[in-house]
């Protein structure tokens, strides 16, 4: 018997993607919500980097506004646990709503021209707090809103919807900073927030068979350390985890917090339009990859695509390196992008089907922690670009990704065999 929202099986001739995703009417919420936050976030990574070194030039303080946003994404896990314990949906509701009015918030604050770098350090930190909840639990949410055999297209189109942003809202934002100003770029980021809680409130999760009350007769503590101890204890979530933590903390925490650098510093332009073009450009990268997902889903020997991938990646962020041409520049970006978007997708698919609904809050909440650990990596990365220039420290870190997928490969064959 059907739950009221599960849809006859489609024919074989509908496409992949409307068979195994937008075929069921609450993921196309879960959808069409993440491509406006998606939206609205690419906004405001755009704004917030051009804030930041157009107020102090300065590489490490554009490395730490950036980075500080990111940083409370180390809390997943207990992110997790509070998924695992409450009704997701709910959780969501809220947290759409605190994320929307301090978006708000901040735009006032810049549209009266009041803003200061301790501003933009304390609306970081608060963002990146609310996305700690935010982002960990949309994930958690796609096994709820589709069938198991689903799952790896609904991943890739969730990852989808968010490139289609980035490929759109950098670009959008860029020329927005650069003829209405930062604050009508918040206010916008504001209207697309508010826009996905008013959808939200009609989804259901008809695919969730959590009982919160088996977890909530655990401790809290009890809780997170189920949700560790899951992730060390089975060997293929484990090194599934490990190689995605591997490119975020090389590659990605170096291109993310040092791009608004590489736009002033190598392609020699300040006032936020280059940054908006190479961000467009790692979102057209990023979509591009994810509709390959989407399309060949498929695919079993997922490990030897997730490893060919990786080497790609570091490859497009060693030729980066050497480019000062902004066509070339957005080139090696949207390979590079469409190259990671083929590891993480292809991880978190793996991590969501070998884990049992009633830990898949605390599992992804400590998966996502590699998004936490990318400042650290990117104040690393500031510091080389200080010393060394950017461009040197993009050439560090893309052969830092070479040897690690290297020693992966012979230390961890599991890695590359992996079959789903």
């Amino acid at each position: 018997m059907r739950t009221p929202n599960e849809q006859p099986a489609a024919s074989a001739t509908q496409s992949a993607v409307s068979r195994q995703a937008l075929h069921y009417p609450d993921y196309r919420i879960l959808w069409f919500t993440t491509a406006l936050v998606a939206g609205g976030i690419w906004f405001q990574q755009v704004t917030l980097g051009w804030l930041a070194y157009d107020l102090t030039r300065d590489a490490l303080h554009t490395a730490g506004v950036v980075g500080v946003r990111t940083l409370p994404l180390l809390l997943s896990p207990v992110t997790g646990v509070i998924a695992d314990r409450v009704d997701r949906r709910k959780l969501l509701l809220v947290d759409q709503a605190l994320v929307t009015v301090l978006v708000f918030g901040f735009a006032f604050v810049l549209l009266y021209d009041l803003q200061q770098l301790w501003h933009l350090y304390v609306f970081a930190l608060a963002f990146g707090l609310l996305w700690a909840g935010n982002n960990p639990v949309r994930h958690v949410l796609i096994a709820n809103t589709v069938p198991r055999e689903a799952l790896m297209n609904a991943t890739a189109m969730i990852s989808m919807s968010f490139n289609l942003m980035r490929a759109v809202g950098p670009a959008v934002g860029g020329l927005v900073i650069a003829f209405f100003g930062p604050g009508v770029n918040f206010l916008i980021q504001g209207v697309l927030f508010l826009a996905a809680l008013l959808l939200v409130t009609r989804m259901r999760t008809p695919y969730s068979n959590t009982d919160q009350n088996r977890a909530r007769e655990s401790s809290p503590l009890q809780n997170l350390k189920e949700g560790f101890a899951r992730v060390l204890s089975d060997p293929s979530t484990r090194i599934t985890v490990l190689m995605t933590f591997a490119m975020s903390i090389t590659m990605l925490a170096m291109v993310f917090n040092q791009l608004p650098v590489y736009t002033a510093e190598i392609l020699l332009n300040t006032d936020g339009t280059y940054l908006g073009l190479v961000l467009m450009a790692m979102g057209i990268g990023g979509f591009l990859g994810t509709t390959l997902i989407a399309v060949f889903s498929s695919a079993r020997r997922k490990g030897v695509i997730a490893s060919v991938a990786f080497v790609l990646s570091a490859v497009s962020v060693v030729v980066l390196s050497q480019v000062d041409e902004l066509w070339m520049a957005m080139l090696a970006l949207l390979l590079q992008q469409m190259f990671v978007q083929v590891v993480m997708t292809m991880n978190m698919t793996i991590v969501q089907s070998l884990t049992p609904d009633r830990l898949r809050g605390r599992v992804i909440g400590v998966y996502q922690m590699e998004i936490g650990m990318m400042p650290f990596w990117g104040l690393v990365g500031g510091g080389l670009s200080r010393v060394y220039g950017v461009d040197n420290a993009f050439l560090i870190a893309g052969i830092a990704g070479l040897v690690i997928i290297a020693l992966a490969t012979i230390a961890f064959p599991r890695y590359r065999r992996m079959e789903l």
